[in-house]
């Protein structure tokens, strides 16, 4: 007989069904709800914890104006920077006083000068006719953010740099109806060497070269400045002795002493008989058909020296004949307002002997203006013709024409010992085949 084990009972199938209904996982359960549950509480707040420190540590920019144009046309950090310097400095900068001369035109305007200078102008040269370089202005042109390619208007090298613009002194690129200028500096030997230079040494550099058939080879120890200038007038307004070595390419010396000589074969625009007129400060001599017709100026360059003397006035020189020298005694002399340092120093403009030409013949020139002095320059040519009816100035001076080889004439021209002309005149064009020793 088998034993019962009184421990043993048989199954409940009702109680077996609810176990069973209790351990069934959820549909949320088998998609791993719980564990995703928990990963988003946690990223939300180390997402909250990561907004709230960001906001702390970045603090809020300030508004800022800006005062200067977008682009700029150059694009460069330092560009604003620059501007805003030049402008201080600009606005920093006292007005200097200008002279100028009324009624006169030309096609060059003058930079204010520096208010230390004894200028009372000098030209910062524009372009056409007479015009500008001493260095001229550029601006921006570029748009947009900073990397706009930019432009600007300007003269070249001090006195007109830009392409064939011109300073008082002629300008950089040949031109078919200019005469070709070389500039000497006296200051320095021909290899770059200083040289020691006084008065009488620069005036009898000139004496012997104008006298001596105005060969190169007399002013061949002095420097030549690498660069050609191309003149077709000589108006030159007062200004500063040292820009011409400016205009020539030549740093200045504290004390220049130079020489420049215009040279060229020109043509008779018709037949007749005419004087040339003017003045040199220091001076200015004019060789045509190769003889010597004019000199003018402070000190002549045809009448040697026996010492410098400062007081010493052309005019009083000239009161009889001079070996070598051109003007016929009795000297004329036009005064015009615009020039009155020369009227109150030399007596004005003189006025040269006569010459004859035929229209339609070409003829050399040679014209040479100096500085020894080394203070202020300024030069003035003009051509009279014999017979001819000319307007009066004010001091009842003939208003004559300027000796020119092109069409241009100078406008807006401003400085002291501007002699007023007449637009309408003779113009002696270049023969560029005609002269072979320039």
């Amino acid at each position: 007989m088998e034993t019962q084990n009184p421990t043993s009972y048989p199954p409940d199938p009702h109680l077996h069904a609810s176990h069973a209904e209790e351990n069934k996982p959820s549909f949320w359960k088998k998609l791993g709800g719980g564990s995703l549950s928990i990963s988003l509480i946690v990223h939300a707040i180390l997402l909250a914890i990561g907004v709230v420190w960001i906001f702390q540590i970045i603090p809020a920019q300030e508004a800022k104006v800006d005062f200067m144009p977008k682009g700029g046309g150059g694009g460069s950090p330092g560009v604003k920077e620059v501007s805003n310097k030049k402008q201080r400095a600009t606005m920093t900068n006292p007005n200097t006083p200008r002279m100028a001369a009324k009624g006169v035109a030309g096609t060059f305007t003058l930079p204010e000068p520096d208010a230390a200078s004894a200028m009372s102008s000098v030209g910062s040269l524009s372009s056409g006719g007479l015009s500008g370089g001493l260095g001229g202005s550029g601006s921006g042109g570029g748009r947009g953010d900073g990397h706009g390619t930019g432009f600007g208007s300007g003269m070249g090298p001090g006195l007109g740099g830009g392409g064939g613009a011109m300073s008082p002194f002629g300008m950089v690129d040949p031109n078919a109806n200019a005469l070709v200028g070389t500039f000497y500096n006296l200051n320095h030997r021909a290899n770059g060497a200083d040289l020691e230079m006084n008065n009488d040494k620069h005036w009898d550099a000139v004496h012997d070269f104008v006298t001596r058939g105005w060969k190169d080879a007399e002013l061949s120890k002095f420097q030549q400045a690498p660069k050609k200038l191309y003149q077709t007038k000589i108006y030159m307004p007062a200004m500063a002795a040292g820009e011409a070595p400016k205009a020539f390419g030549v740093t200045p010396d504290p004390h220049p002493r130079w020489i420049v000589v215009y040279r060229g074969m020109v043509t008779a625009a018709k037949s007749g008989k005419f004087r040339f007129v003017g003045a040199g400060d220091d001076s200015m001599v004019v060789r045509f058909n190769n003889r010597n017709v004019f000199d003018y100026g402070y000190v002549p360059g045809t009448i040697p020296l026996a010492g410098f003397q400062a007081a010493l006035k052309s005019s009083e020189r000239l009161k009889g004949p001079q070996r070598d020298c051109p003007m016929e005694p009795p000297v004329t002399f036009y005064q015009y307002p615009s020039t009155a340092d020369w009227n109150r120093g030399i007596g004005g403009v003189a006025v040269g002997p006569e010459i004859s030409v035929q229209a339609g013949q070409s003829y050399p020139i040679d014209i040479l203006i100096t500085e020894g002095w080394g203070g202020l320059f300024s030069a003035g040519l003009m051509i009279q013709e014999t017979g001819a009816a000319y307007q009066k100035a004010s001091s009842g001076s003939p208003i004559l024409p300027l000796f020119r080889t092109d069409d241009s004439l100078p406008t807006d021209v401003k400085g002291d010992n501007l002699v007023p002309y007449e637009p309408q005149g003779p113009v002696w064009r270049i023969n560029q085949t005609g002269r072979k020793d320039i």
